[in-house]
């Protein structure tokens, strides 16, 4: 099973709505509008559409679910926008609450789930701006397999591609080297309502039995301007990436994650509102 936040407003592994006070109204509302800002949602939208959902489509395997979790507060017409993505997508849910605890809104699901299948599910996690490439559900179900009798696990696919996009600077392309990013991770807890989100993605290793499988480009991670705050410009080279020729990144795309191809970098850089 896999889930994406979209625009969900309240509490979840952000780091700016992680606090106690994360349910205070007056923060909420400032959130609100910053979460729902007209440009932001704009880009947003491009990159859930052109990147996550269209790894979700492209997959080998199409036995999964992809849940993608927004709030009721999200403006009509963007909302039914939404809706329309996930429709186009098989493996697309989309679950629309006015909870402001992102694990209050994924327990009960989770639970649902492990009822019907005998067994805590296996869960993976991707931003409305990741990607997983065509064979990652194939190549996580092989390892489950192998796998099965474990009552918990963490299962990594650290090698990836990125693409960075922030104003004032031409995009840059980098291969990365990140066990235990959030994108292509994969865990199933022993509590069968826990969710993925309820750890720090690179503290799971630490704390369960974890497979790191290098074998496939697991990952593709976007990083640009107002991705997860108001910061705007480079923010510097996280750890694991070396950097790559815009030809060589194509190469990497056209190999490993086709449906990437032909998608403007610069373009989120720029306003769209």
């Amino acid at each position: 099973m896999g889930i994406c936040r979209f625009a969900f407003l309240g509490r979840g592994d952000w780091v700016g709505m992680r606090g106690p006070d994360a349910h205070d109204p007056r923060l909420l509302d400032e959130q609100a509008e910053w979460l729902f800002g007209s440009d932001r949602i704009a880009r947003r939208f491009l990159t859930l559409e052109r990147i996550c959902l269209a790894s979700i489509a492209a997959q080998t395997d199409r036995d999964f679910r992809f849940l993608v979790v927004t709030s009721a507060r999200l403006p009509p017409s963007w909302l039914d926008r939404l809706r329309a993505l996930c429709a186009k997508v098989p493996q697309a849910e989309l679950v629309v609450t006015r909870e402001t605890e992102l694990g209050a809104v994924l327990r009960p699901i989770l639970m649902r789930s492990a009822a019907d299948t005998g067994r805590p599910a296996l869960q993976f996690r991707l931003d409305d701006d990741d990607a997983v490439s065509p064979g990652f559900v194939a190549a996580l179900r092989r390892i489950e397999g192998g796998a099965g009798g474990l009552p918990a696990c963490a299962v990594s696919f650290p090698r990836g591609i990125s693409a960075m996009c922030y104003a004032g600077a031409p995009p840059s392309f980098w291969k990365t080297w990140r066990p235990f990013t959030g994108a292509a991770l994969a865990v199933r807890f022993e509590d069968p309502g826990q969710s993925i989100f309820a750890h720090n993605h690179f503290d799971l290793p630490r704390r369960m039995l974890s497979i790191t499988d290098p074998g496939i480009a697991g990952h593709f991670v976007t990083r640009w301007d107002d991705a997860d705050s108001a910061r705007r410009g480079f923010p510097g080279i996280p750890w694991g990436y070396e950097p790559l020729l815009p030809e060589e990144f194509r190469e990497a795309v056209e190999t490993d994650f086709p449906f990437l191809t032909g998608i403007e970098w610069g373009q989120l850089a720029r306003t769209m509102a």
